[in-house]
């Protein structure tokens, strides 16, 4: 038996608990797109996957339908693959292991994927089911869209004869999303120079912070572990004056939309310095965090381990300087919040990844913004910091914002089918994150979106759960406004 066989709707979660037995993260989606492509075809339902790994799968409308407008169903197949530091887990290669009380599912250990796979799970029922109504159904499930909407952009929507689209990516029953922020990944890449280094090793690591995702989260201003990590390493270098410390790597993050738990440099320290000094002074500046972080991420932690003895290849004092300096100059966080909208992050970009790889250390930032002039002042400027360091910039996977139609009869009707069900209005939501929606109305004209999504938290983290009343809900509300 599975672990969610007694949950209801019994198709929904039947499917998304086997799309949870194929490892589906980011960039490691051949095998979860070659799943949907033989759920097709043992269906005899028209499909296309093309060479980014999309899968769009055509549904013949029910009996009674058949004269009826086509309706675009939307989600991606991709999940943030993350896990606990201590759960042993291959996650390219692994099941994860869900776990459920009945009212909320979660996995062992790792990320739950509960975005985006109950929209995939959503897709497939209805898809399988002849007794549910509806038009005729174009499932378009898109790849890689956690780390920058990559199939979005390479996919063809020309086939599609819809022009309203229900994305099903949203994380808050009871909300139609209208709009969104648009957003762009931003790469520092930092040269570094390298000498021979002897001395004692220590593993210096920030945990136990709250992370999530950096555009629905951002505004809760949690700790980042990778600006908290240079912090660090510019306080013991620079302020407490530990003599003859070298950086041998520094290693943070898992991806540039998820604000970072965990993030470890590797320094090497003169014999003549104690490891009480070097406890001493980490120790001096983890409780400036602590009492920064009190109320907002009160769970932060470093931790020093020391390591073994040895000749150690090594940042030269200029690099280093420059790494620790280079994170700290750099903004991260909320940039501006809404005028128009109370309570709205306007503009961000988080630090999501911090990574060492031979002679270079890049900087991984996700920056999002609702106006597209900011956006782009932001990159600029973080373009010129970076250049003041050295260190060469690159912007990938820009994406457009989606605006606000005010003439969405999609969104009339929702909210008319939301309120004969439950007998109050939905709340009408923008949200400071990237959906494809955008995308899909630069690529086809007149398009009418609304995203709407099941009850979650901790999305992007180990902390991920997902509400099975709410799921339930939010099905029967999608099944009614195809009804």
């Amino acid at each position: 038996m599975g672990a969610l066989d007694n949950l209801e709707p019994k198709s929904v979660f039947h499917f998304f608990e086997e799309i949870s037995q194929i490892p589906h993260g980011s960039n490691n989606v051949q095998a979860i797109s070659d799943y949907l492509v033989k759920f097709a075809k043992d269906r005899n339902l028209e499909y296309i996957q093309d060479e980014a790994r999309n899968v769009i799968i055509f549904g013949n409308a029910t009996k009674g339908y058949e004269d009826k407008e086509p309706v675009i169903l939307q989600g991606h197949m991709d999940m943030v693959a993350v896990h606990d530091a201590d759960y042993d887990i291959d996650m390219t290669t692994e099941p994860l292991k869900l776990e459920t009380d009945g009212k909320k599912i979660w996995a062992k250990g790792t990320s739950l994927g509960g975005d985006d796979g109950i929209a995939v799970a959503y897709c497939l029922a209805l898809l399988d089911s002849d007794t549910i109504p509806h038009p005729r159904l174009e499932v378009v499930i898109t790849t890689n869209e956690e780390t920058g909407m990559d199939g979005a952009f390479a996919i063809d929507l020309s086939p599609l004869k819809g022009r309203k689209l229900i994305n099903i990516d949203s994380e808050t029953e009871g909300v139609l999303l209208t709009s969104c922020a648009g957003g762009a990944r931003f790469y520092a890449r930092l040269p570094i120079t390298k000498v021979h280094r002897s001395g004692i090793a220590y593993d210096i690591e920030v945990s136990g912070l709250h992370g999530g995702h950096s555009g629905t989260e951002i505004i809760k201003e949690y700790g980042n572990a990778n600006v908290l990590l240079g912090r660090i390493l510019a306080y013991v270098s620079e302020q407490n004056c530990v003599s003859c410390l070298s950086l041998v790597s520094i290693d943070g993050g898992v991806a540039d939309n998820a604000i970072p738990v965990n993030s470890k440099a590797t320094v090497v320290v003169s014999e003549e310095v104690s490891e009480e000094e070097v406890l001493r002074s980490v120790s001096e500046i983890e409780g400036v965090v602590k009492g920064e972080l009190s109320v907002k991420d009160p769970g932060v932690k470093f931790t020093v381990t020391k390591k073994n003895k040895g000749t150690f290849d090594c940042f030269d004092a200029e690099s280093m300087k420059k790494v620790y300096r280079l994170i700290m100059s750099l903004p991260n966080g909320i940039q501006a919040m809404s005028a128009s909208v109370p309570g709205l992050v306007e503009t961000s970009l988080n630090l999501g990844v911090v990574v060492t790889k031979d002679t270079t250390v890049t900087l991984e930032y996700a920056v999002r913004s609702s106006v597209d002039s900011s956006k782009d002042n932001l990159l600029k400027r973080l373009e010129y910091i970076t250049a003041e360091f050295g260190a060469r910039s690159e912007i990938t996977s820009s994406y457009p914002g989606w605006p606000f139609n005010p003439d969405s009869k999609l969104r009339e009707h929702m909210v008319e089918v939301f309120e004969k069900m439950y007998g109050r209005k939905p709340q009408i939501s923008a949200l400071h994150a990237g959906v494809e929606c955008g995308l899909f109305g630069k690529k086809l004209e007149g398009l009418d979106c609304i995203s709407i999504g099941p009850d979650m938290e901790g999305v992007h983290t180990t902390a991920e759960k997902l509400s099975v009343e709410s799921s339930a809900r939010t099905f029967e509300y999608l099944c009614e406004v195809l009804k």
